[in-house]
């Protein structure tokens, strides 16, 4: 496995604990209403397991 694979998972795994720091309220607290910060923790962990997939899926289709 290359170093582009590496960094596409690690980017992959930041954006899902930047989603989740934000739906415990780590992040975006007292300034953005809580509908707000729901959708948008919801979104980055989604893009980061979507991110995990993809990356996973071009890993396998190389190989083949």
């Amino acid at each position: 496995m290359n170093i582009m694979k590496y960094i596409a998972y690690v980017v992959a795994v930041l954006f899902i604990a930047l989603g989740v720091a934000i739906l415990s309220g780590l992040f975006l607290q007292s300034n953005f209403p809580s509908q707000f910060r729901i959708i948008v923790g919801i979104v980055l962990i989604l893009y980061g397991a979507f991110r995990i997939v993809a990356t996973y899926y071009k890993k396998t289709e190389t190989t083949k």
